[in-house]
């Protein structure tokens, strides 16, 4: 169960982001945590932690004896590899505008490597779904998802498994990805996918295979993603380990 301070965190998280998206930090500097929170109505705990939280991204870098500022060197990195993103915000983000083509979708016994990533019992249903993400018109994305069908408490129209997936767990699952658990390879696109997504057989594509898991730390989603490289530049900022 997500805890109420966790989603005023995230809330917080989003606020500054927002904040620093527009510039509004004289010197790129942040306000001390009391007077940001006053500015945006929250606790001074919530806002600490938010500030943690923005600086393991690396998104902000804590000075002692001097304050919270911009980390200039990660601003318009448009795709994080850290992050859980949506994938219509991230083609808008990166210039383009978005759209979506609902490829397949089927309740069933799914492939052996989500039965296996999701710990599903070999006879557990599960609600795949495929889509394919637009880039200004141009098929940029192929995404199959897979979901426990014993997550589903809510009654459902198929069409909304017809693009992004978490708006289905959120609302008919009672589910929130927390973080995912990625494997990133190159694959070469097959016939059926070059089709799909408009392009050459054997034309190299980023492949991310993802497991999505709650707060609980228990899978709730599995999927395979296929993107074309020459759309997005995938970036991650790495710490020293002291």
């Amino acid at each position: 169960m997500i805890s109420a301070t966790s989603t005023k965190v995230e809330q917080a998280v989003t606020s500054i982001r927002a904040l620093i998206d527009d510039n509004r930090f004289s010197g790129g500097r942040l306000p001390s945590e009391p007077r940001l929170a006053q500015q945006l109505g929250m606790s001074r705990g919530t806002i600490r932690l938010a500030i943690e939280h923005l600086s393991q991204e690396g998104l902000v870098v804590r000075r002692h004896g001097s304050g919270t500022f911009i980390n200039e060197k990660v601003l318009g990195i448009q795709t994080r590899l850290e992050e859980v993103w949506d994938f219509q915000e991230m083609i808008r983000t990166s210039g383009y505008y978005p759209g979506v083509h609902h490829s397949w979708l089927q309740l069933g016994i799914p492939e052996l490597d989500a039965v296996k990533a999701l710990q599903l019992p070999p006879d557990a249903e599960a609600l795949t779904t495929a889509n394919v993400f637009l880039a200004d018109g141009i098929p940029v994305i192929y995404c199959i998802d897979v979901i426990p069908a014993g997550l589903v408490t809510h009654a459902y129209h198929p069409y909304e498994l017809h693009g992004p997936v978490y708006s289905f767990l959120k609302n008919r699952c009672g589910q929130k990805v927390e973080y995912n658990i990625t494997e990133v390879l190159p694959y070469a696109t097959g016939s059926d996918l070059a089709t799909l997504l408009d392009c050459d057989i054997g034309t190299p594509l980023h492949l991310f295979i993802e497991t999505g898991f709650n707060s609980d730390d228990e899978p709730i989603i599995y999927s395979e993603e296929y993107y074309r490289p020459e759309f997005f530049s995938f970036k991650v900022v790495r710490k020293m380990v002291t």
